[in-house]
């Protein structure tokens, strides 16, 4: 994604395709992890082990483990990119982060899984991407209740979403059947060429209609983190 920096995302920003908007609340927070693979949390209104379900991991959960180290939580992490997972193996993950080789959407079953364009990149996405989809793979996918279920968790204090263009889908998912979560940190991709900002735009005034705010915006206007109304 393009840094608030660049000349691409100042030129995207002055012809209205990127999100600018204020936080609708204000709490204490605080930024955890990387440049490239942070966000924001509003730590206060976390009780003890409070249970995070991360999905989309990449290369870099620094955000996880440093939200391990401020409060002691239990984190899910999903991601079923094979390079994802070969990475994460080769880590000294604490006991208390588990892995799940699958990723979360619109649906359950297995799906086509397209590779970025540069090699170098890591980011899969069930969206179409006809320059790659020769290399595009087959992976296990989700969805949120049926995670859930499996898994026993009836509530979750954090989910952390970087899925490359499927939040959509799981935010409609989580709102129809009015899944039980505290905070939503979700890294929209409306700079996808298929996924106008709209989208985003409305995916937020969906959030709002059935109690959650804003809370944290990123400069680049990608990175959102939402509350749930006490």
């Amino acid at each position: 994604m393009a840094k608030p920096s660049s000349i691409a995302f100042k030129i995207r920003r002055l012809l209205g395709l990127e999100l600018s908007m204020a936080p609708q609340v204000t709490v204490p927070k605080a930024v955890l992890g990387t440049e490239y693979g942070g966000h924001c949390v509003a730590l206060e209104r976390l009780g003890p082990e409070p249970l995070v379900y991360s999905v989309g991991l990449g290369e870099d959960i620094s955000f996880d483990l440093e939200l391990m180290k401020r409060t002691g939580a239990l984190v899910h992490g999903f991601d079923p990119t094979p390079r994802s997972i070969a990475w994460l193996k080769t880590q000294e993950l604490p006991e208390r982060f588990t892995l799940h080789e699958i990723g979360l959407g619109g649906k359950d079953g297995e799906l086509r899984f397209n590779p970025p364009e540069n090699p170098a990149h890591i980011s899969h996405t069930l969206l179409e991407r006809p320059e790659t989809e020769e290399r595009s793979i087959t992976v296990p996918i989700r969805r949120i209740t049926t995670v859930m279920a499996e898994l026993g968790h009836d509530h979750l204090d954090v989910l952390k979403l970087d899925i490359e263009g499927s939040e959509y889908e799981v935010i409609e998912e989580l709102i129809a059947q009015s899944v039980s979560i505290d905070q939503i940190l979700i890294e929209f991709h409306h700079q996808f060429d298929s996924i106008p900002l709209s989208k985003t735009h409305a995916a937020i005034a969906q959030l709002n209609t059935v109690g959650y705010q804003v809370f944290h915006v990123s400069p680049s206007g990608h990175e959102v983190s939402f509350i749930r109304e006490a």
